[in-house]
């Protein structure tokens, strides 16, 4: 059985304010990682598009100079089909979440509650903002554990593409 929010802080309104901004601090910092960690997947999907566009346009400068084996060229082209569709889900536009809260989703309806202290209001807040970062995080976390068995597929992929196409390339130059 997982942990509920309700079971981390059952009474809110006890947690002290400064607990809550060190928690927050710390919340904003991990979730800082998920979105940077996100942007590293990006970067590395597009050098690989970059090796695997060259490898295709060597495999195809190659093919119409010489008379390949047909059967590297269906190994290839699933090869340079299956890094495709990796990259492709890398790289096509994703559904992230945004990094900070837009004031409508962090305005609470009960602020203006006149039976709330002022130190009660902010913890409120405080208490909300986290309970978001959490679900976010728990999202980019998913989200950027798929990305990464894309990008280790499209690695493979990638270096498996390029490594039979130099080989044919390098076999056609010493073994005319």
């Amino acid at each position: 059985m997982s942990t509920t929010w309700k079971d981390i802080v059952k009474d809110w309104e006890k947690v002290p304010v400064e607990a809550y901004k060190f928690l927050f601090s710390q919340a904003k910092d991990r979730y800082d990682e998920f979105m940077s960690e996100s942007e590293s997947i990006t970067n590395k999907a597009i050098t690989l598009t970059t090796i695997t566009v060259a490898a295709i346009s060597g495999f195809v400068s190659y093919k119409f100079t010489a008379s390949p084996n047909k059967g590297f060229v269906v190994l290839l082209t699933f090869l340079f089909l299956g890094d495709l569709f990796c990259l492709g889900k890398l790289l096509f536009p994703k559904r992230i979440t945004q990094r900070g809260s837009p004031p409508n989703e962090i305005f609470i309806d009960y602020l203006d509650n006149n039976e709330l202290e002022e130190d009660d209001k902010t913890k409120l807040v405080y208490y909300h903002e986290l309970k978001r970062y959490q679900e976010n995080m728990d999202m980019m976390e998913k989200r950027n554990s798929v990305r990464h068995w894309f990008y280790g597929i499209a690695l493979c992929l990638t270096i498996i593409a390029t490594v039979i196409t130099a080989g044919i390339i390098l076999s056609t130059i010493y073994h005319p």
